[in-house]
């Protein structure tokens, strides 16, 4: 019976590895389109969006993070699967993650609006080494680990 029970065990993993390195090799997901056009949650056309800038200037000890409607340019967007992007107001920027929620277009460029939660994180030296490889940079372990961040809702083009 606990031979059994260990047979049926290996094969559970081999089967878990398989479906891992199939996963590895399939394409980047589609931008998961909404049904406004833009990606992720539907932002309502009448939503007060606030320039990065401004949100990032209310973010304080005392107020860790700002939930709203954002705006500004589109800088970088991850080449792999579209699941992060810069969103830059002036000197300002922030990265908005999808958390593999949805994607956006690789190609993504100009105005937008992103809704979610806005805070200041403080990268691990493992994280900060994937964003650099993400954008294709080299590791710098002296340049700082602090960035802003965008957990995202969804994603639009500024009309």
């Amino acid at each position: 019976m606990i031979k059994l029970a260990h047979l049926g065990f290996a094969l559970l993993a081999a089967f878990a590895v398989e479906i891992a390195v199939a996963d590895e090799s399939k394409p980047a997901p589609a931008p998961t389109a909404n049904a406004a056009g833009g990606w992720g949650e539907v932002i309502a056309a009448d939503a007060r969006a606030e320039p990065l800038g401004a949100a990032l200037a209310q973010l304080s000890a005392e107020r860790a993070s700002v939930d709203g409607v954002f705006s500004g340019r589109v800088g970088k967007v991850c080449q792999k699967q579209g699941c992060w992007l810069q969103l830059i107001d002036g000197e300002q920027m922030a990265r908005v993650m999808t958390h593999h929620d949805f994607t956006v277009p690789k190609d993504l460029a100009g105005g937008a609006v992103v809704s979610g939660k806005l805070e200041r994180v403080e990268l691990s030296e493992k994280e900060a080494r994937h964003m650099a490889d993400d954008a294709g940079k080299a590791f710098d372990p002296a340049a700082s680990r602090v960035e802003y961040r965008i957990a995202a809702r969804g994603v639009a083009r500024l009309k």
